[in-house]
């Protein structure tokens, strides 16, 4: 008998897209704090980030170290900061509430002036020209994020 994939995965929950939001964030903004705001403006607890395109500079990108295991912390990972002006060629992710706050957590390829990508986890950008998002919120849905301590991640979860 084959073996079921889902077997090794801790939860799979059926949610369903809600309310559905296409955003434009101005020059000079904040883009984590620009999304915090909206989910906080329309009360919107959990949602995916299925689009981003556009310019960002003061990027903080958080990636793994070479070698690293599992579990990580902040030893185990590298921020790297750069002044940019970048093309975001994508941007994606998720809002998760953790301790009744919002997590963010962004992905993001982005292309150099030479055509060169860098990318990793989006850990703070300003917007330079402008930022398109789309955003459509998770309904019916129990996901929350904890601390998970075989990763050392805040990791989701079916709330309790």
């Amino acid at each position: 008998m084959a073996e079921n994939p889902w077997e090794r995965t801790e939860f799979i929950e059926r949610a369903k897209f809600g309310r559905c939001y296409i955003l434009r964030i101005s020059p000079g903004s904040n883009l984590i704090e620009r999304i915090r705001a909206l989910a906080a403006l329309k009360d919107c607890r959990r949602a995916a980030i299925l689009s981003g395109i556009g310019a960002i500079g003061n990027v903080t990108l958080r990636n793994l170290k070479g070698g690293a295991e599992m579990p990580v912390n902040k030893d185990k990972v590298a921020d790297t900061t750069f002044a940019g002006p970048f093309e975001m060629m994508s941007l994606e992710g998720n809002l998760i509430p953790m301790t009744g706050k919002p997590v963010i957590h962004l992905h993001a390829v982005l292309g150099r002036e030479d055509g060169t990508l860098v990318g990793g986890h989006l850990f703070d950008a300003t917007v330079f020209t402008t930022v398109e998002l789309v955003l459509a919120e998770i309904a019916d849905s129990m996901v929350v994020k904890s601390r998970d301590e075989s990763t050392g991640m805040a990791e989701m979860t079916i709330a309790e």
